[in-house]
């Protein structure tokens, strides 16, 4: 079955399936869904964990074994498949398939992924989840929603926060949910009980730092290489986030993926992405430069700067997102394939 993101809360109290799939393009939300299921499923005895990364020449196989395997400890295990893609392929939709089929009953299936379209969802594999668990699509959040999650946010920090400043936060933000959690996660540090104002956010939010990382992305899609540089390197002195930059950026390459590849023309991609009037301009000239190849690459950089973060490999992440970032401007600099 499906359900929506803010019943899942209910769902738990009253039972564990034996299958999730959670989808989407809001990393964020989809990160708290998977951590709220991995709580419960914690309370009831699935105390170990096997994670798989689904990417590249994926070997399925490996989750069969993990499926089949008997725990050393006898403990119950969580099963956790992340597939950025959405897309298994044909030896994946099969084992995910047969996984559900023929279900052990020590092991949870957990399953995160991108956005699924409507033919992904018409697959055997989907269905065959849905049929025997619980599928959570993530859909990015319109303004009104986008509020009522910001108020919501701030009460679960003992904060609150009037309806001014909440617009507001939105405005500044952009929609970006990790930038406005950790806008108001800053605001925790004035102590609890803290009401937020619209003067608070006019002041704080954007008000010390000289860039944005909002403001990078647009002046890379902008085709601005020298000053996109120095303002990738004013954020990392004021302590930005590698990780968080990763997302900024990744995030802007997909979306141009989806706009060079719309079947209506990049126009229509644009209103089907709900893309504010003020960044078309910077976003139509980045689509005029990249082409699938070029953004191929950047996503394999991508994944490059996420596996030096975690510390696989020895480059300089700060190194990798500067030729990232050149690259986005439309600067060839020979990226590996």
């Amino acid at each position: 079955m499906q359900i929506k993101a803010d019943q899942l809360e209910q769902h738990l109290s009253q039972s564990l399936a034996a299958c999730y799939l959670v989808f989407g393009d809001e990393p964020l939300l989809q990160q708290e869904i998977c951590d709220a299921i991995r709580q419960h499923a914690h309370q009831q005895d699935f105390l170990e964990r096997d994670l798989f990364h689904v990417e590249g020449r994926f070997d399925w196989q490996q989750i069969n074994a993990a499926d089949q395997a008997i725990s050393l400890f006898s403990s119950r295990k969580i099963i956790e498949i992340r597939m950025p893609s959405g897309k298994p392929g044909k030896e994946g939709s099969a084992t995910l398939a047969q996984l559900v089929a023929e279900p052990n009953p020590d092991n949870l299936i957990l399953i995160s992924s991108g956005k699924i379209d409507s033919s992904g969802q018409k697959g055997k594999w989907f269905k065959a989840l849905e049929n025997a668990g619980v599928c959570i699509p993530i859909y990015p959040l319109e303004v009104p929603q986008m509020i009522r999650w910001v108020q919501k946010r701030a009460q679960s920090l003992n904060l609150s926060i009037t309806d001014d400043a909440s617009q507001l936060l939105v405005q500044r933000t952009e929609g970006n949910l990790l930038a406005t959690a950790q806008e108001l996660e800053k605001f925790t540090l004035q102590g609890p009980n803290k009401q937020i104002t619209a003067d608070d956010i006019a002041s704080d939010v954007g008000g010390h730092a000289r860039y944005s990382s909002f403001q990078l992305v647009d002046t890379a899609l902008g085709g601005s290489p020298e000053r996109s540089l120095t303002m990738l390197y004013g954020l990392r002195e004021e302590g930005t986030d590698a990780m968080a930059m990763l997302w900024v950026l990744s995030r802007e390459i997909r979306l141009l993926h989806k706009l060079i590849n719309h079947e209506q023309g990049i126009e229509a991609g644009l209103r089907q992405e709900r893309v504010w009037e003020k960044r078309k301009a910077c976003l139509r000239h980045a689509a005029q430069q990249h082409n699938n190849q070029s953004l191929a690459k950047m996503l394999h950089q991508c994944q490059q700067i996420d596996q030096s973060i975690k510390g696989v490999g020895t480059a300089n992440v700060w190194d990798l997102i500067s030729q990232l970032t050149l690259c986005l401007t439309g600067t060839d600099i020979g990226l590996a394939s």
